[in-house]
C-alpha cells in the first residue's frame, strides 16, 4: 500500500481553510446535513386485496385446531413468459400472515425440483430445527391474453373559430394462475386440493386508470391496482386468493366465508360434501365432538348425541341427534367466535317445533387396537451393532406416538419426527420406524434389556401433551420410565389410548 509523505505547506492550508469556510456559508449548521439528505417519501407496506381475508384464514385456522401443517414449494414460475413478479415470495408471505398467530402452515424452504427427501436427510442430517414438508404447492401463470378487448370512442365539434375533439379507449387483459397440492414423499397430487383463478386487468384510456375484476364461483371481486405496475399487482392478487383456496382446502376448513362469499353457495356446498363423504363414521364424530367442543356444547369424553341434538335444535336443523351433512356443513361454518364465548343456554322444551326423539346411547368406541413387531418378531433379540426396525400396525385411524428406552433408561421419542411428521396412520397400514428412507437408524451399542413403547391416541394430542413430552425428536426426555409417559397420555380427558410395548434383548 504506498504512503503519502511530505507536509501541507502554508497556501494549501489555507485553501482548505476557504473551502471550510464555503461549506459553512452553504450550511450554516454542518452537524444537521446528514439529516437534511434524508428520503423524503416514507416507506408503505405492500397491501394486497385480500389482506384482509389472509388475517380472517388466520382467525380460522386457529378456531378449527389447524396447526404446523408444513409445506414447501419450488415457485409459481410464468409459464407465458411475460410477466416478471417474485411469485414465490409472494407466495411465502401470504402463508406468512395466514399463519402468524395460528401457525396454521409452516413453510419450509428447499427446492423440491433439485433434491429428494432422502438425499435432503443426507445432508441436513438430524439438525434440531429440520422438519420434512408433508406437502408442497406447484403451480404457474398459465395465462396471459393481453388486449382481448380493446374499444374506442371519440367525438369532435368543428366550428368557424375553433376545433374541439374528445377520445377514449379501453384495453383489457386477462392473467390466470393455478396451483395445486402434492404430497411431497409420493409426489402424487391431491385430487380436488387446486385453485385456478383468472383476473380481467382493464386500462382506461386517459393513461391514469387501472383496475382489475377476479371472477369466483358467480361472485366478482374488484381490486384496486397500481397504474405503473398493474400487472404485477394483479399477480399478487392472483397469489393471496390462490393460496387462501389451495390451503383452505388442504386444512379442510370453510375457507369461502373470508371471501365474503355465502355459505348457500352451491360451488362450496358441493366441495364441502365430498369433505364429508371421504370422511369415515369415526372421523366425523371425532370432528363433531371437537366442534361442539368449541362451541361449549359438549364436555370432554361421553356419548355427544344429546349435545349433537341441542346444538340442531339451536340452529333450525331436524335435532336428531345424528351425525350428518347438514350438521358437518353448518359445524364447519360456526362462527369462530363462539369459540371464546360460554355454553350457550339450552333451549325450552316447549320452544322446539319438532320434539327429539330419544335415541339408546351409542356404545364408546374402544381405543384403536395395536400391533409392533420387528423383522426377528413381536420378542426380538438382537447383537451389538445390529440395527432395528420397528413395524406398527393399528386396527383403526390413530395418531400414533412410540418413544425408545435404551439399556441406560434413557428415553426419546422415535415418532412422530422430523422425517415422519404426521403423527396419523390408517387403518391397517403398517408404519416402519425409522422410515425406509435410512433417514436415522437405531443400533444397538452395548447389551442389555432396551423397550420401545406405542401409544395409539383415536385424536391428534400433539397440542395436549405437557411440555416435558414437547421436545425435539430423538432427543432425551425428562421422564422416569415409559409407564410414566403412558400414564400421562392417558390423564387426557376424552382420549382413549392404546398401549404396546416391544421388550427387546440386546446380547454381545
Amino acid at each position: 500500500m504506498a504512503r503519502w509523505k511530505g507536509r501541507i505547506t502554508l497556501g494549501t492550508k489555507r485553501g482548505v481553510a476557504a473551502a471550510l469556510l464555503l461549506l459553512g456559508a452553504c450550511h450554516p449548521r454542518p452537524e444537521t446535513s446528514f439529516d437534511a439528505q434524508q428520503p423524503r417519501t416514507a416507506a408503505v407496506r405492500n397491501i394486497g386485496n385480500f389482506s384482509e381475508s389472509l388475517r380472517c384464514m388466520d382467525d380460522l385456522l386457529a378456531a378449527h385446531g389447524k396447526r404446523d401443517i408444513y409445506i414447501t414449494t419450488a415457485g409459481i414460475p410464468d409459464a407465458t413468459g411475460l410477466i416478471a413478479a417474485g411469485t414465490k415470495e409472494m407466495f411465502i408471505s401470504a402463508v406468512s400472515r395466514m399463519a402468524a398467530k395460528s401457525g396454521g402452515f409452516r413453510f419450509v424452504d428447499y427446492d423440491i425440483t433439485q433434491l429428494d427427501v432422502q438425499i435432503l436427510s443426507e445432508l441436513v442430517g438430524l439438525r434440531q430445527d429440520f422438519v420434512a414438508p408433508s406437502y408442497y404447492i406447484r403451480g404457474a401463470i398459465t395465462q396471459l391474453d393481453s388486449n382481448v378487448l380493446s374499444s374506442s370512442q371519440s367525438a369532435g365539434i368543428s366550428l368557424a373559430r375553433l376545433d374541439l375533439g374528445v377520445s377514449s379507449d379501453q384495453v383489457v387483459s386477462v392473467i390466470s394462475m393455478d396451483l395445486n397440492a402434492a404430497r411431497l414423499v409420493t409426489r402424487q397430487i391431491l385430487p380436488g386440493i387446486s385453485a385456478s383463478n383468472s383476473i380481467a386487468v382493464v386500462r382506461s384510456g386517459r393513461g391514469a386508470d387501472v383496475g382489475g375484476l377476479i371472477g369466483k364461483a358467480g361472485v366478482s371481486f374488484s381490486v384496486s391496482l397500481d397504474k405503473s405496475e398493474g400487472f404485477a399487482q394483479a399477480v399478487r392478487n392472483l397469489v393471496e386468493l390462490s393460496t387462501i383456496e389451495v390451503l383452505g382446502k388442504l386444512a379442510r376448513v370453510p375457507y369461502w366465508e373470508c371471501l365474503s362469499i355465502e355459505p348457500t353457495n352451491p360451488a362450496f356446498r358441493t366441495e364441502a360434501r365430498q369433505w364429508f363423504d371421504l370422511m369415515g363414521p369415526e372421523e366425523r364424530r371425532r370432528f363433531t365432538e371437537a366442534a361442539l367442543l368449541r362451541t361449549g356444547y359438549a364436555t370432554n369424553g361421553g356419548d355427544i348425541t344429546p349435545a349433537v341434538a341441542r346444538y340442531q335444535a339451536d340452529h333450525d336443523l331436524v335435532p336428531s341427534g345424528r351425525v350428518d351433512f347438514e350438521l358437518y356443513y353448518r359445524l364447519l361454518a360456526s362462527d369462530p367466535d363462539r369459540a371464546r364465548g360460554t355454553r350457550p343456554a339450552a333451549v325450552p322444551a316447549a320452544a322446539v317445533a319438532e320434539p327429539i326423539v330419544p335415541l339408546p346411547p351409542a356404545a364408546v368406541p374402544a381405543a384403536p387396537r395395536l400391533t409392533l413387531t420387528t423383522a426377528r418378531g413381536a420378542r426380538p433379540s438382537f447383537r451389538v451393532g445390529d440395527a432395528m426396525v420397528v413395524q406398527a400396525r393399528p386396527t383403526a385411524d390413530a395418531y400414533l406416538y412410540c418413544y425408545y428406552q435404551d439399556g441406560t433408561g434413557e428415553i426419546s421419542r422415535i415418532h412422530p419426527n422430523r422425517f415422519q411428521p404426521d403423527a396419523l396412520v390408517p387403518a391397517g397400514r403398517d408404519v416402519a420406524v425409522p422410515p425406509a428412507s435410512g433417514a436415522f437408524a437405531i443400533r444397538f451399542d452395548r447389551p442389555g434389556q432396551e423397550q420401545v413403547a406405542c401409544l395409539a391416541a383415536d385424536r391428534e394430542v400433539g397440542l395436549l401433551l405437557p411440555e416435558a413430552l414437547k421436545r425435539q425428536d430423538l432427543e432425551p426426555l425428562p421422564v422416569r420410565s415409559l409407564d410414566e409417559i403412558a400414564a400421562r397420555f392417558r390423564g387426557m380427558a376424552g382420549v382413549r389410548v392404546e398401549d404396546a410395548r416391544l421388550p427387546i434383548e440386546v446380547t454381545r
